[in-house]
This record gives structure tokens, C-alpha cells and sequence, in this order.
């Protein structure tokens, strides 16, 4: 492998490190973009594991296919300089674009989620209130009636014991 082609190959480490810097946080960005009480921010941890295997198993790949499987000691040595790069002079920059992009079609994205579970649980609440309306005289029918029941029961009962 001639020297050209290993300093392409470092240069690709290092760009798959800074996408990995970027793409890490984006991830933590729209999950903190994601209201309190999301299950997404509940399950951030679990979510951020996730990403990262995959990140890797994606790192993997672009390593087999840039050097067929042929790993080599600085291959994450640039991964990690990308990453630092990424924070050191690209995150600002990137993660001002990141914030326009959520703001754009993730925040939207939940309030319009928000409408319409709102709208949902109006409508159930509408249609409960209309089947309690319904049900409400038979209700009462049938307390009024299992009272006077259960009382002259108790009359009963009591009759049959002093006799």
C-alpha cells in the first residue's frame, strides 16, 4: 500500500470521526428538543448505546470496505482526532445548523403530536361524558333500588330471627 493511498485512508478516518462528533450530537440535541416527560428522554441513555453500536458497527463497515478488513493502530487514533476536531472547531458551526434543522422539522413535528393526542382525548372525554349522561338514570334507578332491596332484606332477616 503506497503512502498516498494511507493518507487517504487517515483523511477518511479523521471526516468519519467528525460525522460521528456531529451525528452524536445531534442525537443528544433532539432528545433534548423532546418534551420532559418523553419516553425518548426517559430512554436517552438506552438510545445513545444504541447509537453509538451502530455508529461503530458503520466505522466497521467503512473500514472494510476502504481497507478490506485490514485494520491498522491509527485507523481510531484518527477516528478520536475527528471527534476532537469536531469539538474543538466544527461544533459551534454545526450545531447551530443542527438546531435550525430541529427547529424546522422536529419541533413541529411534536407539536403537532401534542394536537393531536389533545384532540384525541377531547373527543374521549366528550364521548364519556355523553355515555355517563346516558347511563346516568338507569344508575340511579338501580341505586335506589338495590337500596330499598338490601333494607327491606335486612327487615326480613331480622323478622326471621326473632321468630
Amino acid at each position: 500500500m503506497i503512502v498516498s493511498e494511507q493518507f487517504v485512508q487517515l483523511l477518511v478516518m479523521v471526516l468519519s470521526g467528525i460525522a460521528v462528533g456531529f451525528i452524536i450530537d445531534s442525537v443528544r440535541l433532539i432528545v433534548y428538543s423532546t418534551p420532559k416527560r418523553s419516553s425518548l428522554r426517559r430512554w436517552m441513555m438506552v438510545f445513545e448505546l444504541f447509537t453509538w453500536i451502530l455508529l461503530g458497527g458503520l466505522t466497521y463497515c467503512l473500514l472494510f470496505w476502504l481497507k478490506d478488513g485490514a485494520w491498522r493502530a491509527y485507523d481510531p487514533l484518527a477516528q478520536i482526532a475527528g471527534i476532537f476536531l469536531y469539538q474543538t472547531f466544527f461544533q459551534t458551526f454545526l450545531r447551530f445548523v443542527a438546531k435550525i434543522v430541529v427547529n424546522i422539522t422536529w419541533r413541529p413535528f411534536w407539536f403537532i403530536v401534542g394536537l393531536i393526542v389533545a384532540i384525541i382525548r377531547q373527543i374521549l372525554q366528550i364521548l364519556i361524558n355523553i355515555g355517563a349522561f346516558i347511563l346516568r338514570p338507569f344508575v340511579k334507578i338501580y341505586s335506589y333500588l338495590s337500596y330499598t332491596f338490601l333494607k327491606k332484606l335486612r327487615y326480613i332477616k331480622y323478622n326471621k330471627r326473632q321468630q
